[in-house]
């Protein structure tokens, strides 16, 4: 009997030593990974996940708990998960050639039971998570243009409602057919606005060129002085746009503004969650200013192009990511008076 004894204390005292090696000695996390290709810059790739909202789902079940931390080409997250317990998911991204390597690591921590230490090595219910976390980025990432914001450059403005007369139109988004758009409304609406005693108070403005059917669609036409008509029968009254905007001053032909203006703010927008990088349908509303002769080939070369922020809609994630510069000269053949100031420290309220 005292051998049996002896063998059942030797027994418990090896089992309470293996607990206490998983415990002290043992990983106190439970992790997965996997390494995604990205047809998108690093730069909007990084910043697009450093500025992911606190509540974004990761996975079903795994949530982001806390802002992101970024340290050079690593974004670190603390997640919760539905059915209890912390974690942490992980982003390394690299640059390769003009797309980039996304590693994402999913991890969950296990807590004091030694037994569940024990799952770690087969990476306990981290393991069929990650397929559908990689899955979920990968998704998402590929979604945000094919651009980079590095070199762009805005300024924050506040403006002022003006009252404004403008004829609705769309045209297919061809840089062709938006010049000659432009260059028709030159000639056809100060006549239309002179016949209803309306006077032309500053330049020819576009706004919200947005895509519907793949198709721009404008409300196109010049500030004004004078009362309001009382009907019309051909163009409408309203006012400009009004509230914060992000300003870009454009020099060149219709045919890169897309690819110099358009596509690096989308990316920048997309890049700090303000805007569903997926479609061109929620764009922000934007609209150009044109400041010199609209009817000239390749369109005007001088404009100023605002993308006004939606209400409520706090753009400091955008900023971190790309701070505001100090504002643009306004481009040649603008009056002075015309320029909006920036607002950084605080803005200044203006015209365009």
């Amino acid at each position: 009997m005292a051998a049996v004894g002896r063998t059942i204390l030797i027994a418990v005292v090896v089992v309470l030593g293996l607990g206490a090696a998983l415990y002290f000695l043992g990983p106190k996390t439970a992790s997965r990974s996997q390494t995604l290709e990205i047809e998108r810059p690093a730069a909007t790739v990084l910043a697009r996940l450093s500025s992911t909202p606190v509540g974004a789902t990761v996975v079903e079940g795994v949530t982001i708990a806390e802002a992101p931390t970024t340290e050079g080409d690593t974004v670190t997250a603390p997640v919760a998960y539905a059915a209890g317990g912390t974690g942490r998911v992980t982003y390394t991204v690299t640059a390769a050639g003009e797309g980039s390597n996304v590693n994402v690591k999913l991890e969950q921590d296990l807590g004091a039971n030694p037994l569940n230490r024990v799952a770690a090595f087969t990476g306990g219910e981290v393991a069929p998570l990650i397929a559908g976390a990689a899955s979920a980025v990968e998704t998402d990432l590929n979604a945000l243009p094919n651009a980079t914001f590095a070199g762009l450059q805005y300024n924050v403005v506040d403006l002022t409602a003006r009252p404004f007369f403008y004829v609705e139109n769309c045209s297919d988004t061809s840089p062709e057919s938006v010049s000659s758009i432009v260059g028709q409304a030159v000639v056809a609406i100060p006549p239309v606005m002179s016949a209803n005693r309306l006077s032309v108070n500053g330049d020819l403005m576009a706004v919200e060129p947005r895509v519907v059917s793949n198709q721009y669609c404008y409300q196109i036409g010049y500030p004004y002085s004078g009362r309001q008509p009382r009907a019309l029968l051909i163009g409408k009254t309203g006012e400009t746009p009004a509230g914060q905007a992000l300003r870009v001053v454009y020099t060149g032909e219709e045919a890169n503004v897309i690819g110099q203006v358009y596509d690096p703010m989308d990316a920048l927008l997309g890049a700090a969650h303000l805007d569903n990088p997926a479609t061109r349908e929620d764009d922000w509303v934007t609209y150009e200013v044109y400041h010199d002769d609209a009817t000239q080939a390749g369109g005007s070369r001088n404009r100023e192009i605002y993308y006004v922020v939606p209400q409520g809609v706090d753009i400091s994630a955008l900023t971190r990511i790309a701070p505001a510069s100090e504002a643009a000269a306004v481009p040649a053949n603008a009056p002075a008076a015309e320029a909006p100031a920036t607002t950084a420290p605080v803005p200044a309220t203006t015209t365009p």
